[in-house]
């Protein structure tokens, strides 16, 4: 008897990092994974990948030995990544193809699995920021994706109704918790004291990085907080994207002289440990503030608007950019309060759900 076969289509760490219960979970339903890497961020995946223990068939769609971290690098991804998907992929005995999120490689995931008439399954489905340029292109993206999968996981009350609206022929599942709780669940009971004095900083969203106005902004509140609340340390974990940005507005000399210190990305496990050690977060990446939700670690968001607001509560804040609205926040941090009261694996209750589909097909 043939087992049931399941696509997974990712570009980044965080859609694996959110993703491996899931995956984890098929595999101990007897189902077979095929992992297909878009190679987005190769090098930053396929190191979670490699350390994730998961037994797998893989795919790597493109062999850049970077990670892709400008506008023309994409450009040009994107098309070789699409015209050569058909040469690299059979379609033969599989039940679903699974994509997640709002990032370039889940539009790839879909066309791929549009043209080769694949039924897709649409992972964290529901966020909406309503406003198309916020995230740009990901508002974009999830719309779409949202639009033609053929299945729509939501992970709450708000997110159903967002695509219920626009969807209401669709098989859409809801479960209790976005899976980002499993990610961080080792770390759920952390020490709520904490005697730190560690500023932890990663941006990378298109709005932050490609504009010099907001990169002067951010670096000259990184100098008013370090010297006005005396934190002895300000590490700024560096996504390619964010370090090319700095390099090619002339800001490297600056944020030296401002004693801001500028870090290489490490590994997941190795980042939520410094995230935790940390007094206060920065941070525009929405997988990282919900992990910081999560985790009850206080957290300024360098947004003015996200897609899920479930994840803001009395540490985690919305910046809107305003630097008074941030200093009352660090004016009276609360206690760190983590999420503890989990009494099931989202990632489970998912499978679980998904698996007379997956066994029907």
């Amino acid at each position: 008897m043939k087992k049931n076969k399941v696509i997974y289509i990712l570009g980044t760490k965080a859609q694996f990092i959110k993703c491996k219960n899931i995956l984890l979970n098929l595999i101990a339903k007897d189902v077979e994974i095929l992992v297909v890497d878009t190679g987005q961020h190769r090098e930053l995946t396929k190191k979670e990948l490699d350390k994730s223990g998961l037994i797998y068939e893989y795919i790597e769609l493109s062999k850049n030995k970077n990670n892709i971290s400008t506008i023309p690098q994409m450009i040009k991804w994107f098309f070789k990544i699409l015209f050569s998907s058909k040469k690299y992929l059979s379609v033969d005995q599989i039940s679903y193809a699974m994509i997640h999120g709002d990032t370039v490689s889940t539009l790839i995931g879909l066309i791929f699995c549009k043209i080769n008439k694949v039924k897709t399954i649409h992972l964290e489905s529901g966020y909406k920021s309503n406003n198309i340029f916020k995230p740009f292109p990901e508002e974009i993206i999830r719309n779409i994706v949202s639009r033609f999968s053929n299945m729509l996981i939501v992970d709450g009350p708000k997110q159903f109704e967002n695509v219920k609206k626009f969807n209401k022929k669709k098989e859409i599942i809801q479960i209790s918790r976005n899976t980002i709780y499993d990610s961080v669940s080792d770390y759920i009971r952390i020490d709520e004291s904490i005697s730190s004095s560690t500023l932890t900083v990663t941006v990378h969203r298109t709005e932050n990085v490609y504009s010099k106005k907001q990169l002067k902004l951010l670096i000259q509140l990184l100098y008013n907080i370090k010297n006005n609340y005396n934190f002895e340390l300000v590490q700024w974990f560096c996504h390619d994207v964010t370090y090319n940005s700095l390099l090619k507005n002339n800001m490297l000399q600056e944020i030296e002289s401002k004693g801001i210190v500028l870090m290489e990305l490490i590994p997941h496990d190795e980042f939520i440990k410094k995230l935790i050690e940390s007094k206060l977060i920065i941070t525009d990446g929405g997988s990282i503030s919900e992990e910081c939700s999560v985790l009850g670690l206080n957290t300024i968001i360098w947004r003015d608007v996200v897609e899920n607001i479930n994840y803001l509560n009395e540490n985690v804040i919305l910046s809107d950019y305003d630097f008074e609205k941030i200093y009352k926040f660090i004016d009276n941090l609360p206690t760190r309060k983590s999420k503890s009261d989990i009494e099931r694996s989202p990632s489970e209750e998912l499978v679980n759900l998904l698996i007379p589909y997956i066994q029907s097909q």
